[in-house]
């Protein structure tokens, strides 16, 4: 009785708080998961006092099995709190798989919501952090209209001509800030600007890559203020990005020289399936630094056998 009147005074009002609220809890019990989220999606619309709440709640609620094929429907048509949604849910560790599979969902038809925007790169960010390393991968597959893929030819790297904006970090390029240290694409001139004074160390430049044992070959083309740089002050690193492997020894570093250059790169047999690839800085502290443009990097496998995701 008290679930149909429940229902019969849904039907004659949609902005009762106290029928809202009850058909939450009465759908929550019930583990109906389409009826929470709808009523769950009412209650932001017509409760302006407790919107936040809500959100959040929802946001905490697609932690939930299977609860994105049930969101996309809420999702989708992108109601007026859709970016508060997006804005909390990156923010529930345990809601990070979930929340990257809706975003793949609405980005499909009949929603086409395919415009990476910055809550989609914080998505990206906090699922790498967390060690979903396949899921951000198959986030920038699902939003990849806008060139998140390499770009063949056997490349593994992506964008790597910086002919365009860093799209979705860390698939694409992650870039450093820091009072010491820079780093910019110039998409006029299509190069990577690396900036570095006195002091400068880390990653100028990285990006997750997927990568099985063997030999690689990397080329490069770089230019910089000075004739030359030197020796290690620019090196391209490839370093596991799995805790599993953490302290497992990865591939020796190659010193970037200036010109048009190329190396070799062996990546060992050890249990780690993603790696950082950063162009890495480390200039000393008496040092006046350098200006270095990248205009091109390539990274493909050594022995005529294409393994990276083309």
């Amino acid at each position: 009785m008290r679930r149909a009147l429940l229902d019969v005074g849904g039907k004659l009002t949609r902005r009762s708080s106290l029928i809202t609220s009850a058909s939450m809890v009465t759908a929550a019990r019930r583990g109906n998961d389409d009826a929470f989220f709808l009523w769950l999606s009412r209650a932001i619309l017509t409760n302006e006092g407790l919107r936040t709440v809500y959100i959040e709640a929802m946001a905490k609620a697609t932690a939930r099995p299977g609860a994105e094929a049930t969101l996309v429907r809420v999702l989708g048509p992108k109601p007026s709190w859709s970016d508060r949604y997006w804005k909390s849910v990156v923010s529930v560790p345990q809601s990070l798989v979930n929340a990257s599979k809706l975003r793949i969902l609405v980005a499909k038809a009949p929603w086409h919501q395919i415009e990476i925007d910055e809550a989609d790169r914080v998505l990206a960010l906090r699922l790498t952090q967390a060690g979903h390393f396949e899921a951000v991968r198959q986030l920038a597959d699902g939003l990849g209209q806008g060139g998140l893929r390499p770009v063949g030819n056997g490349n593994i790297v992506t964008n790597p001509q910086f002919a365009r904006p860093s799209l979705l970090p860390p698939i694409d390029w992650q870039l450093a800030s820091s009072g010491n240290l820079g780093a910019s694409i110039d998409v006029k001139r299509k190069v990577l600007s690396i900036s570095a004074i006195a002091g400068a160390r880390g990653y100028a430049a990285r990006q997750l890559v997927e990568l099985t044992p063997g030999n690689y070959r990397i080329s490069w083309n770089l230019a910089a203020n000075n004739a030359s740089l030197e020796r290690n002050v620019l090196t391209a690193r490839l370093d596991c990005a799995e805790q599993s492997a953490a302290g497992a020894a990865g591939p020796a570093p190659i010193d970037l020289s200036v010109g048009l250059q190329h190396g070799n790169i062996a990546v060992p047999a050890i249990a780690c399936r993603w790696y950082w690839l950063s162009i890495n800085v480390n200039v000393s502290d008496v040092s006046s630094g350098f200006d270095a443009q990248l205009s091109h990097l390539r990274l493909a496998r050594g022995d005529g056998e294409s393994r990276g995701r083309e």
